[in-house]
């Protein structure tokens, strides 16, 4: 929602629910950014350009007055996946092999409850059961599982780096939990294009791997050697 001042112009096809009658009306009245309408017009000229509900609206949503009920969504913490080895593992390359398909699981996750996530958390829980973990907080929230496996990779090699041992347990956690939809709205305020780890392909990739495994399970199809024999 738009507080009066301070913000800087937007688009009026950018305001939700104003449509395309809105949008044509600014035009003639050359009004090229929502905040514009708080000054210029009143909501006496609104009324009559646009009719009284919609005139009355459009005055009100530029200046953030709202009175519809907020609908509160409980959003969890965090959504992880881990899975305790039957027999420790020593070598690397099983080991990542795990990460691929638990963070596979865990985007999965993600994506079912429509949200993305900031925060990437590796859990390795050795073979004398000493329990280390790793994090890393992205610029922007990924939803893709090559983007948190990438960032998952890299966690995992500094773990292994300090204590190079038999692992018992591998774990990939998500936290920092926004809804899908709030990516694209902050990304309206923002002045720059925030660098991202996760580009529009993966974003793509995954949503045919969504599509793909609810038609036909959810082993279907996945990255890989993280495919189940």
């Amino acid at each position: 929602m738009l507080a009066h001042g301070g913000c800087r112009p937007l688009a009026v096809v950018l305001g939700n629910g104003i449509g395309n009658r809105g949008v044509l009306t600014g035009r003639r009245l050359y009004v090229h950014g929502l905040p514009q309408v708080q000054v210029p017009i009143t909501d006496r000229a609104l009324v009559q350009l646009l009719g009284e509900r919609e005139g009355n609206w459009l005055y009100a949503r530029v200046r953030g007055i709202d009175a519809s009920r907020v609908e509160s969504r409980e959003i969890p913490q965090s959504l992880s996946r881990d899975e305790t080895f039957p027999r420790d593992i020593a070598d690397d390359e099983p080991l990542t092999a795990q990460l691929l398909r638990l963070a596979d699981r865990a985007t999965a996750d993600l994506r079912d409850g429509g949200l993305v996530a900031c925060t990437v958390t590796v859990k390795l829980r050795d073979w004398d059961f000493t329990t280390r973990q790793a994090s890393r907080t992205l610029p922007a929230p990924v939803r893709s599982d090559r983007a948190v496996y990438a960032v998952a990779c890299e966690l995992l090699l500094k773990l292994r780096a300090a204590r190079r041992v038999p692992a018992r347990l591998l774990g990939v956690s998500l936290s920092r939990l926004f809804p899908e939809d709030a990516k694209t709205q902050l990304a309206l305020f923002d002045a720059e294009p925030i660098a991202s780890v996760e580009t529009d392909r993966d974003r793509t990739i995954a949503r045919a791997m969504d599509e793909v495994r609810e038609r036909f399970g959810p082993d279907a199809v996945g990255r890989g050697r993280a495919r189940p024999e």
